[in-house]
């Protein structure tokens, strides 16, 4: 119970439905996500960023790219602090009923 009660950013490509990307960006700061995406280095955290990435528009994408690309190195704190940023928007989604995490045993099509 306590692994499925667990989300974490490098869960979002696992609990988070491809349609409710768009839903999660408008609740986070373009600096946050450039942060995000600028500071993801573990193999999971680029898998997140990728997912996001892909369910982005192209012209958003892009610019957070291009952003992400221009502020170089992250502190890890600040890397965390971002990532945590993102993790709370996401609850704050699902506390509202505005998305749904899928369960972390679901396949795409649940």
């Amino acid at each position: 119970k306590v692994r499925k009660a667990i989300f974490t950013f490098a869960n979002i490509p696992l609990r988070i439905k491809a349609t409710d990307v768009p839903k999660i960006l408008r609740d986070v700061p373009q600096d946050v996500l450039a942060t995000v995406i600028a500071a993801a280095d573990s193999d999971e955290d680029v898998a997140a960023v990728n997912f996001i990435m892909e369910n982005t528009s192209k012209r958003m994408s892009a610019s957070l790219r291009e952003e992400a690309d221009g502020l170089g190195d992250i502190k890890p704190r600040t890397a965390e602090r971002a990532m945590t940023q993102v993790v709370n928007a996401i609850r704050d989604l699902v506390t509202s009923g505005e998305i749904e995490l899928r369960k972390p045993d679901e396949d795409d099509d649940g």
